[in-house]
């Protein structure tokens, strides 16, 4: 039986990382990614990306949370294997700071990230224009190192230039 075809267009973060879930998903398939632009020239490229989800309204909090709850598992993986230096995967603290005080001031996500709390007292003083604040550990994608090492996850893919 032939292997299955299927076009994947854009080689950015979203790109690869479908391809990637396909090859998983679709064993022995063949997958051509087309794009105008491949690492390091994409957009994602130049990027870090740091996990912190926002929300959808007309998508269900439960649904967000267990999104949210797959990729932090995902990448935490990544991070605490011996391909984090590779992948560029790493966890980061810090503080998210606020103006005003949010709506939630504890998020639905709040439980899947490391940490979390609400900022003190003294930790806002350092930033007297914020009302609020939270701190947590999530996690950090170095975009010039995760999507080479993307494009290393299935051995089945091809890349065609598309002008």
């Amino acid at each position: 039986m032939d292997p299955v075809q299927i076009a994947v267009i854009g080689a950015g973060v979203i790109g690869l990382s479908t391809a990637v879930c396909i090859s998983r998903l679709v064993p022995r398939c063949s997958i051509t990614i087309i794009s105008d632009k491949f690492t390091p020239e994409t957009t994602s490229n130049v990027a870090a990306g740091i996990l912190i989800p926002h929300a959808y309204p007309d998508t269900p909090v439960t649904t967000q949370k267990q999104w949210f709850r797959e990729t932090f598992d995902h990448l935490s993986a990544i991070a605490s294997s011996a391909e984090a230096a590779d992948a560029g995967v790493h966890l980061v603290s810090g503080w998210q700071i606020f103006r005003s005080i949010p709506t939630e001031e504890i998020p639905f996500w709040a439980d899947v990230v490391l940490g979390f709390r609400k900022m003190t007292e003294a930790e806002l003083k350092r930033f007297p224009q914020h009302v609020f604040g939270q701190a947590f550990t999530t996690l950090k994608c170095e975009m010039s190192a995760y999507l080479p090492w993307l494009e290393k996850r299935t051995p089945f893919m091809d890349f065609f230039f598309q002008f």
